[in-house]
């Protein structure tokens, strides 16, 4: 059976070969293969099974229907089924009526030519009416949005959870953790130093019932926001939140005060304030509020649709059942009847508690104003792109996506990462995926779904794990993260969707292409407009980037690509010249088997010296040994000599964090997402320690100031 078994996993588009980070050939296990073929509606556990699943598959990929949407570039030529050859019309809101016969191309299958402007257009054929979605050559590049024939932009990336607005009134102070508030004020700040740029961690949709769930990595639902980083006052204006804040009392605004005072984010005692907050304002809206407010919560929750009504409803229950004795974390654990959002119960209930959803609504209403108004004062402040949104390449299955749209998503696995150089276990991340079938028979209205949400009032996109794109590391049910598999998905055709919806929105799109990258995924990203990132700590001169070799010249560095310091879940710059990395992952026990502490820390001053003499060979200077704080300024100044266009640099080096936001696999020891900056948003570009650092690159880069 096992051939036959190969055979289905190939068509599913499972593979059963791949390469690790070592270049080493690996074989995924026979039950690794069955696991995830069952959780694809595909059964293989016996002869029988595969035939059954090898005709279910070319039944819904067969010619003899028309898909939900076809996928092209602008002016090019579309080959269709054989049975669609003849006339056809295409129609948009937006374009002229086309119409014509098909032709052949060399092998005899119908084409047509595509319309030159890019778009979603309605194509009729003899057998039937299909979805266009013409996508551009490519996504709209940095020199076009920015109006120059070589950029060399930079600008900050910021985990927003961490910025500070003290304020002796708190009408205008962060309350235990960043807010849009403090994003907007580190947006004017950073586009009055000349930045073009702020990339902002993600602000997904969390719990509002569950606030030990904080990772913005793992959030309930893509397709919304955090409320929790609501500035109430830039929706409500001051007197509205002054009023609320009163009604709470001192006690409370002093707890409020306590908590922001804070080095560490107390997640659950902040979120439960900043929701007491929320309900005190939405209690008094409709008594208080002007007309325009009125209408401009009625438009958004229109245009919200269903969508909207099914993340108010998931969380109005999910309060609900939090309240009962035992109560599930999970809604698969739920009642039987509240598991499916369009059962008779779930209807019923939501009846009963409109004035809850309604409070949900209100919420996302807040949050989706504030950011806007972030990036439009960041456009106001100089910044020519703005903020740069990060869409997290998955959801929480716990959450309200997944309660709400399981009919789009895998079943029974998990997302994750297989064994590499940082991660010698590999990463389980516990979170869903799309699935390609559904997206295929959908017209990949999920995933263009979340493209605008994360779009709607923003100036660009970082996707994370863009590999994902191509292939997703799925790990079944209950599995070790190392006994997972590569899941195809159609990387073309996603990322002409992306650069259609990043033309419509005149965005940029970055995405994060590091870890186990396929040859020519790159190229793939180049040829779509879409910017790779460049990380110091990778950018190495052997081949696949190997611990143990010298640092490449800025100069070497490829060109497409936002050229960075560290990420999120990296060392910082102060972290990794101190080795403090390493002091936690010693202290979690989280070093590989073949890892030993000693070597790493032997192997760490042998990179420190060969990063210092990389920087100082770039700047032409004499040999000297390397210092005992990490230089930053000056590297800093060596990655923004990259050829790319944009740097990016992390707030955390630009104001000498030690340690990074984000440790995998670590536990509540490490403050992972939880670390406040020490300075205020609107202040810490001017003070004096951070200046020093970003003077040799604002001197390399960016607009006069």
């Amino acid at each position: 059976m096992s051939g036959t078994l190969s055979a289905l996993a190939l068509a599913a588009g499972l593979a059963e070969h791949w390469t690790d980070a070592y270049r080493q050939p690996r074989t995924v296990a026979p039950e690794t293969l069955r696991a995830l073929l069952g959780a694809m509606d595909l059964p293989a556990d016996s002869d029988a099974d595969i035939r059954a699943s090898h005709e279910r598959l070319a039944r819904a990929r067969g010619d003899a229907q028309l898909p939900a949407m076809m996928v092209t570039t602008a002016g090019g030529m579309l080959r269709l089924p054989p049975a669609c050859a003849g006339h056809y019309e295409i129609g948009a809101a937006h374009a002229k009526p086309l119409a014509g016969h098909t032709t052949a191309d060399a092998a005899g299958v119908p084409q047509l030519e595509a319309p030159t402007v890019p778009g979603y257009y309605t194509l009729t054929l003899a057998t039937g009416t299909v979805t266009l979605a013409v996508a551009p050559s490519s996504a709209p590049s940095l020199s076009h949005l920015l109006g120059e024939p070589q950029p060399r932009a930079w600008g900050l990336a910021a985990q927003v959870y961490s910025l500070r607005r003290p304020a002796a009134d708190l009408v205008h102070a962060t309350q235990g953790f960043g807010d849009f508030g403090a994003l907007r004020d580190l947006a004017v700040s950073a586009g009055a130093a000349g930045a073009d740029v702020l990339a902002m961690s993600p602000v997904h949709a969390m719990f509002a019932a569950d606030p030990q769930q904080y990772s913005p990595y793992s959030p309930s639902s893509r397709l919304f926001l955090n409320v929790l980083y609501a500035d109430p006052a830039a929706a409500l204006g001051e007197a509205q939140v002054r009023a609320a804040l009163a009604r709470m009392g001192p006690l409370a605004q002093q707890a409020l005060r306590t908590l922001d005072a804070r080095d560490l984010i107390d997640w659950p005692q902040a979120a439960h304030a900043r929701q007491r907050l929320l309900r005190e304002l939405y209690r008094d809206f409709e008594r208080v509020a002007t007309p325009d407010q009125r209408q401009a919560l009625q438009s958004f929750c229109e245009a919200g649709g269903q969508d909207l009504h099914d993340h108010a409803l998931f969380e109005a229950l999910h309060e609900h059942l939090a309240r009962m004795p035992g109560a599930p974390r999970a809604w698969s654990a739920w009642p039987d009847g509240l598991r499916d959002p369009r059962s008779r119960e779930a209807r019923d209930f939501a009846q009963a508690q409109a004035g809850e959803l309604a409070f949900h609504q209100f919420c996302q209403w807040l949050a989706a104003v504030s950011l806007s108004q972030a990036q439009q004062a960041a456009r106001r402040a100089g910044m020519r792109v703005g903020l740069v949104a990060d869409l997290a390449i998955g959801a929480s299955p716990a959450g309200s996506h997944a309660w709400s749209h399981q009919a789009d998503l895998m079943r029974r696995t998990g997302v994750g990462a297989p064994p590499d150089i940082h991660n010698p276990r590999g990463q389980a991340w516990g979170l869903t995926a799309l699935s390609p079938q559904a997206l295929h028979q959908s017209g990949y209205a999920a995933f263009i779904a979340l493209l605008r949400a994360s779009l709607a009032q923003t100036g660009g996109l970082r996707i994370d794990h863009i590999l994902g794109m191509a292939r997703l590391w799925l790990i079944p049910q209950g599995a070790a993260a190392g006994d997972g598999a590569y899941l195809r998905y159609p990387l073309r055709t996603l990322l002409r969707l992306t650069a259609l919806e990043a033309w419509r929105h005149q965005a940029l799109v970055i995405g994060e292409n590091l870890g186990t990258v396929p040859d020519g995924f790159d190229d793939t990203l180049r040829d779509h407009g879409v910017l790779g990132m460049d990380v110091l700590w990778f950018m190495r001169a052997a081949p696949g980037a190997k611990p143990t070799a010298p640092f490449m010249p800025p100069r070497d560095w490829p060109a497409q690509a936002a050229a960075m310091t560290t990420t999120h879940d990296l060392p910082t710059l102060e972290g990794w010249w101190r080795g403090r990395d390493i002091d936690w992952r010693a202290g979690l026990d989280l070093l590989g088997p073949a890892q030993r502490e000693s070597d790493l820390r032997a192997q760490r001053d042998a990179d420190r010296d060969s990063l210092w003499q990389a920087v100082r060979e770039h700047a032409h200077q004499p040999a000297e040994p390397a210092p005992a704080q990490a230089p930053a300024a000056k590297l800093l100044a060596f990655v923004a000599a990259a050829p790319c266009p944009l740097t990016l640099v992390p707030l955390e080096d630009a104001t000498g964090t030690l340690d990074q936001p984000n440790l995998p696999g670590g536990d509540a020891r490490h403050p992972n997402w939880r670390q406040r900056q020490p300075l205020a948003a609107a202040d810490c570009l001017d003070a004096p320690e951070v200046r020093e650092r970003l003077a040799l690159l604002r001197s390399l880069r960016g607009r006069t100031p």
